[in-house]
């Protein structure tokens, strides 16, 4: 009776994050009709990306304000999200919609890290990785489905559309929340106080801010290095986002089949190779379109792999405080996904693909290096039981 409630709470959550990850995810392939709605050069539309992601960086501080119950948590992620997307409809200017990306740009991390500690206290560990990556399916589906109906929605109304059907669907589950999420006893220390982060905690934030700045020094000049070598259209590039979409979906499919039999730290360990392996493979194959795609593809699933597999390795690194370090993951993340996405472009215009991809293969083998010798695995199990 427990886990069918865990699973129908996880089905709940999957659903809203879907949601969540489409209103992401859209933006990147529909930022020029954006632009043109808004009346803004597409650079400075390019800043409500910048804006949200920058945003994301409050999510440490949300969480500590708002405490250790997850379905607080849940519910203040789902209100931040329902505001941003209101307000950046109804305040049609470039204001408004700077104001309502970096409030979504707290709404996600905040509903996700929330989640994933719900799902954590209530998923022995020895288990914890097939229903997290279930969660996971969603980053993917919203690329492979959500986007394409977006920008059908969008072909057949305005730009702002797809925000209303995003602020409705969530007010919904915002509704609904009582019903498949359970209310929480305080986990861990009260609200306001603060424990430290052990020395296998502080050391997992290295790592995942290195695989992180490894993917996003490549993923930022896919784009360029397939148009400068091949010549692709902006339609052939769509094609390439379905491939990273295809490589992330059998990432988070390998999570769900593996890595609780591998291991948490151990998979991470896999992925962290299988990617830096992809992006080895980048340089000799750079000049061959297929063979490049193909490679690509290898790297972006081991980097999916990486992640997803980290997630339920870290969700008990720190039990007693699961959200506020999965929000310290974020913050990692984020920052070196700043960083890669700087640097990215300067090691490609200065030496070609192999720049990032040769960066980007150290990048993990640092990762690999501080995980084996610093990250201590902790097979717990679950903290609370579901009532």
């Amino acid at each position: 009776m427990m886990m069918r409630r865990v699973r129908t709470s996880l089905a709940y959550l999957s659903a809203e994050r879907f949601v969540m990850n489409t209103a992401y995810r859209f933006v990147y392939p529909f930022l020029p009709v954006i632009a043109r709605g808004l009346g803004v050069p597409l650079e400075q539309a390019a800043l409500l990306i910048s804006a949200r992601h920058i945003a994301g960086l409050a999510t440490p501080a949300v969480t500590r304000a708002v405490g250790q119950r997850p379905r607080r948590l849940i519910a203040t992620g789902l209100m931040l999200f329902i505001v941003g997307s209101t307000v950046t409809v109804l305040i049609n200017a470039y204001v408004g919609a700077l104001l309502g990306f970096a409030l979504i740009g707290i709404a996600k991390p905040v509903f996700d890290v929330s989640s994933q500690a719900y799902i954590s206290a209530r998923v022995a560990y020895s288990n914890r990785a097939r229903y997290l990556s279930v969660f996971e399916f969603t980053w993917a589906g919203a690329l492979l489905i959500g986007a394409p109906a977006t920008g059908w929605l969008i072909s057949r109304t305005s730009w702002s559309t797809p925000f209303v059907v995003f602020a409705v669907l969530t007010g919904i589950s915002l509704l609904l929340l009582a019903r498949f999420v359970d209310a929480d006893p305080q986990l861990g220390v009260p609200t306001g106080v603060t424990t430290p982060i052990t020395s296998s905690g502080r050391a997992f934030l290295i790592v995942a801010g290195f695989f992180a700045l490894a993917s996003e020094m490549i993923i930022v000049v896919f784009g360029a290095w397939m148009e400068n070598s091949f010549g692709l259209s902006l339609v052939a590039l769509g094609g390439v986002a379905f491939l990273i979409g295809a490589s992330e979906l059998a990432g988070e499919g390998a999570t769900f089949a593996f890595t609780d039999r591998l291991g948490k730290r151990r998979a991470v360990l896999v992925g962290l190779g299988i990617s830096a392996v992809g992006f080895a493979l980048l340089v000799p194959a750079q000049n061959t379109m297929g063979i490049g795609l193909a490679v690509l593809g290898l790297a972006l699933f081991g980097f999916e792999f990486t992640i997803v597999s980290s997630i339920p390795l870290a969700s008990e690194l720190m039990p007693e405080s699961r959200a506020r370090y999965l929000a310290w993951m974020v913050v990692s993340m984020s920052l070196a996904r700043g960083v890669g996405a700087a640097i990215g472009p300067i090691l490609f215009d200065s030496f070609g693909l192999a720049g990032p991809a040769v960066a980007a293969v150290a990048a993990d083998l640092i990762a690999a290096a501080v995980l084996i010798s610093s990250v201590r695995e902790h097979t717990g199990h679950a903290t609370t039981k579901a009532p």
